[in-house]
């Protein structure tokens, strides 16, 4: 029967196995059957003084030690059980085997309706059978087989001995007793073949379940993150691996989850008070938490939504309401990245001080966060004649010096500085909270002694000198920027003396005080165009007419007087009007242009902030179609500084202007930043020979030599050669008597011009210079 059902639904293997597995085991029901019938043996013995009741007892004992030999049997070998035949093998042993008490048990019965069925013996035979049959169904329902072959077995000798016995004494009681039996039959083949069924369902939800649980488990085994299933008691109910090895001897099934957060975490508070209040609610954001071994992990948590599913049941561990979903990630490299970066951002990659973003940042929260009435205390240094270091011993060294600059400050120690690399050699040193002024001297004063001495910097004895401005202020009144101008005005100061360092006093507050009015004074007269523009002229070698000029900004303050343009263009750039400048500068030069002769043009400088800046070339072109100058009439100078920046977009905007037709030409040629590598990549017409070529040119060798050489170089590049700063006779000489000087600048020919006497100076045709005239033909003209 029970391979009809197996064809019609096949069983599982698994299931099968354990079906199996239930027929072989309770050995002490086999035990305690075997006492019972036994007994029984020798009660109807007792009762009957007939013998042969005594002779099945040892029977019974065989077959029951045979069984108990054959399950120990069965144990051994159900680890090794790997397919269907050999369960269907152990399956039929089992029924051979199992049938054998069951076949003693009809067969005393049915000696016992033969042999005196009006004693008590039919009653305990009857009483055998049907105890048997009870266990037989109990016992054995996990193979209907089994149980009707045991049923048969059992109950066919009585089913036939009783009514031949009743026959044969002609007693119809004695055969209807057999009827009970008959029933008995019926009744346990049904109640078997229910509990078979039950069985065999639950089997196979069950097994459904285990693959379930398995598929689950393999699924979120494979996840990368941990993951962990908490339900409302905090209990963590499903942890996957990954879980276990990202906290490893931390968690455990059924262990509180708040408990093992605490061991793992360093400071674990806040997350566990956000599981508290509202995991159970709604899904949290991502928080980042570091463990005691120095890792870092990233927690989201989302609540387990109100669902007719039941997930956790308290009847099986875990209560659902509140119940939530904790995902683990280690993020430990993603943080170090992150806080790389971050340093990075904050700290000078040459010295490890603070850059200026980080200091600014910082400096002002921490002088915030001091008590009220606290002093702080900000110093400006930078290292005396670094330029002549870089130029001397290059750059390497140099970046060696700052380096070493960066130690000395930090080994000063003192926790309450906070130090910082503005750019270059500058640096800025924060005193926090001195108690009183004589502390924060004698603080700058170790910071400058430590600073200041010589440096062994591979093979060389490098003297480093630096000059700061400090400035002692109260908390309430310290202002990081405004602060900082006037340290730097007190580093200003410093440098005219053979001191290390100037504190910043009153005397230099009414100073400072009146630097203010003059860069206020300075945006406003560049928004009323109250700065005057002078012309220095540009003649042909030979000097007998101009044709060019350099346009040069001057201011004459009503309270200061003439301020030099190195003064007021770099309070320009301090306020950020450098831009507005150039345009006013750029766009008066092209308009008073137009009023000299249509051969002479005008030359204005740009910086690299200039050609920085978006919008420069269309700011030019408008200067010229307001202007309606021709573009070929300017001329647009840059030193060779505005290079190093950022090559490729300067020589990208100097193209943009000469396809327009404007001309480009380098100033101060030779000097600073010359690179042979780059010079034939620049888009220029001209190079502007610097004054230092000049200087010594009459009567030194070297220096001739030196100047013939720049000049054939820019000749050779195929640009055309203005030299400037030529103010006397000697000089001339020696320059005209280099081949290819095309133009001449300076004072030799004429100082600087308006507006209007440019309009008149620009038409004089003058002799040139071979009748040996030129100073005086200088003064003539600069009457007429």
């Amino acid at each position: 029967m029970s391979a009809r059902i197996g064809a019609k639904s096949p069983i599982p293997f698994e299931v099968r196995k354990e079906m199996i597995r239930t027929l072989f085991g309770r050995r002490d029901v086999i035990v305690l059957g075997c006492v019972a019938h036994v007994s029984c043996m020798f009660v109807a013995w007792g009762a009957t003084t007939d013998p042969n009741y005594l002779y099945w007892a040892p029977l019974f004992i065989l077959v029951a030690t045979i069984r108990l030999l054959a399950i120990r049997k069965f144990d051994r070998a159900l680890g090794a059980i790997q397919s269907m035949k050999e369960l269907i093998r152990w399956d039929w042993s089992y029924t051979i085997l199992g049938s054998g008490c069951p076949l003693l048990v009809g067969l005393v019965a049915a000696y016992s309706g033969f042999s005196d069925p009006y004693s008590i013996a039919p009653a305990i035979g009857q009483g055998l059978v049907g105890g048997t049959m009870i266990t037989i169904v109990g016992r054995n329902f996990g193979s209907l087989r089994n149980v009707i072959v045991m049923i048969v077995t059992c109950c066919a000798p009585m089913v036939v001995a009783f009514p031949w016995s009743g026959w044969l004494k002609n007693d119809a009681y004695i055969a209807l007793s057999a009827l009970p039996i008959a029933i008995v039959i019926l009744v346990s083949i049904g109640t078997a073949t229910n509990l078979y069924n039950l069985l065999l369902s639950a089997l196979r939800l069950g097994r459904q379940s285990e693959i379930a649980s398995q598929k689950f488990e393999a699924a979120i085994g494979s996840m990368p993150n941990g993951l962990i299933v908490v339900d409302g008691d905090q209990k963590m109910m499903v942890i996957n691996m990954a879980a276990k090895e990202t906290l490893p001897g931390f968690l455990s099934k059924g262990g509180d989850l708040f408990d093992a957060l605490r061991t793992a975490l360093v400071a674990p508070e806040h997350l566990i008070e956000m599981l508290q209040n509202g995991a159970a609610n709604a899904s949290l954001d991502e928080m980042t938490y570091e463990t005691r071994d120095g890792r870092w992990l990233r927690f989201r948590v989302s609540a387990m939504e109100a669902s007719a599913h039941t997930y956790l049941d308290e009847e099986w561990g875990g209560r659902q309401k509140d119940a939530f979903i904790l995902t683990i990630l280690d993020v430990t490299k993603k943080v170090e990245a992150d806080n790389e970066l971050q340093h990075l951002a904050r700290y000078d990659g040459l010295t490890g001080l603070a850059n200026r973003r980080w200091w600014e940042e910082h400096g002002q929260q921490a002088v915030f966060d001091l008590p009220a009435g606290s002093l702080v205390g900000l110093a400006v240094l930078d290292a005396d004649r670094f330029k002549n270091i870089n130029d001397t011993l290059g750059h390497q060294v140099g970046d060696r010096v700052i380096k070493g600059i960066a130690e000395r400050i930090q080994a000063v120690g003192d926790p309450r500085a906070f130090a910082a690399r503005l750019g270059g050699d500058e640096f800025v040193v924060l005193l926090l909270g001195p108690s009183n002024a004589e502390d924060a001297c004698a603080f700058y004063d170790r910071v400058f002694d430590s600073i200041c001495g010589t440096y062994s910097i591979g093979g060389h004895k490098v003297e480093v000198r630096c000059s700061g401005g400090v400035i002692i202020r109260k908390r309430e009144d310290f202002q990081l920027h405004t602060d900082l101008s006037r340290a730097d005005m007190a580093l200003y100061k410093v440098k005219r003396t053979s001191r290390s360092w100037l504190l910043f006093d009153r005397s230099l507050e009414e100073e400072y005080q009146s630097s203010i009015r003059i860069k206020h004074d300075l945006k406003r007269a560049i928004e009323n165009e109250a700065l005057e523009l002078v012309y220095q002229p540009i003649y042909e070698s030979s000097g007998e007419r101009i044709v060019s000029a350099e346009a040069l900004c001057r201011w004459d303050h009503h309270e200061a007087g003439a301020i030099p343009p190195s003064q007021f263009i770099a309070m320009a750039e301090e306020i950020g009007v450098i831009g507005q400048l150039t345009e006013y500068v750029l766009r008066r030069a092209c308009r008073e242009c137009m009023t000299w002769e249509s051969d002479v043009s005008v030359a204005v400088n740009l910086s690299a902030l200039d050609l920085a800046r978006d919008g420069i070339v269309e700011m030019i072109a408008s200067a010229l179609a307001e202007a309606r100058m021709r573009p070929e009439r300017l001329c647009i100078e840059v030193t060779e500084s505005v290079f190093v920046k950022d090559f490729d977009k300067t020589a990208a905007t100097l193209s943009r202007l000469r396809e327009m037709g404007i001309k480009t030409s380098l100033d101060d040629f030779g000097t600073g930043y010359s690179s042979l590598s780059y010079m034939n990549r620049l888009p220029l017409n001209r190079v502007k020979i610097d004054r230092s070529f000049v200087t010594e040119i009459a009567g030194n060798a070297k220096t001739q030599n030196l100047f013939k050489a720049v000049v054939g170089l820019a000749k050779g590049l195929g640009y055309e050669v203005v030299v400037e700063g030529v103010e006397d006779r000697g000089q001339l000489e020696e320059v005209l008597a280099v081949p290819g000087v095309d133009m001449i600048q300076g004072h030799i020919f004429s100082k600087g011009l308006t507006n209007s006497e440019m309009a008149v100076m620009g038409s004089v045709r003058r002799p040139a210079f071979d009748d040996g005239k030129v100073i005086r033909l200088v003064k003539e003209l600069a009457a007429v």
